[in-house]
């Protein structure tokens, strides 16, 4: 393990306030990756001007004549097969604009409702083929990374990526500061960079939803 950092890290969780909900106090370690980490991977594609990514690829804009447009990457044929009267069996990336909120509302959730709207004479819909799209080498290079290290990085808007991770001293030992501290270690060990250790205290709740960072750092230390 990195020692300076798991020195951090616990001493962090030693300060922590005790708590009886579990989450509420966390203690996340934020990896910044060196300049020109994952310089092979493809460059983010995006829609164009105006449109804000609402999930992993799935982008809305608000228009000037009071409709939205969204675009989606990778629409397979999951909710209506051939619905539209014609064989439809690859993936797809649809543009989709509708005065309809309604339409859109799955987006940040389950992007692929989209399909719902088919057949709808109010929305307007273009379809793409996927293979072969800009998005789709994206996609296929960050994909083939999770798979083999189990994460996949954010990328800031100076151009760094970063990935965070944490523990809950307040949970169990398997969501405490050493199982954090081996996960930030590997990824310290593999991939450089630097980490920054702080304490989040969040809303004083009993919930059982296991916060993401949390969730990853456990996903790494048990692969």
């Amino acid at each position: 393990m990195n020692r300076s950092l798991t020195r951090s890290i616990l001493r962090a969780a030693r300060q922590a306030p005790a708590s009886t909900s579990p989450f509420t106090h966390l203690i996340k370690v934020e990896h910044v990756f060196p300049t020109g980490a994952f310089a092979d991977a493809p460059a983010p594609w995006t829609p164009g001007d105006g449109f804000t990514a609402v999930a992993r690829g799935a982008w809305l804009r608000q228009n000037a004549d009071g409709t939205q447009t969204a675009v989606v990457a990778g629409v397979g044929p999951k909710e209506l097969p051939a619905a539209d009267g014609g064989k439809w069996t690859e993936e797809e990336v649809w543009t989709v604009t509708s005065a309809d909120p309604e339409v859109f509302a799955w987006l940040d959730d389950k992007a692929h409702r989209i399909t719902w709207a088919l057949g709808r004479e109010d929305v307007e819909i273009v379809r793409e083929p996927y293979p072969g799209h800009p998005v789709e080498a994206y996609d296929e290079y960050w994909y083939a990374f999770q798979l083999r290290h189990w994460f996949t990085p954010s990328l800031r808007a100076d151009g760094r990526y970063t990935l965070t991770l944490a523990c809950a001293p307040n949970s169990s030992w398997w969501n405490g500061p050493w199982p954090l501290a081996d996960a930030s270690s590997q990824v310290m060990d593999a991939f450089g960079g630097r980490a920054r250790v702080r304490t989040v205290t969040g809303p004083n709740t009993r919930t059982a939803t296991v916060p993401a960072p949390l969730a990853l750092m456990r996903r790494l230390t048990r692969r």
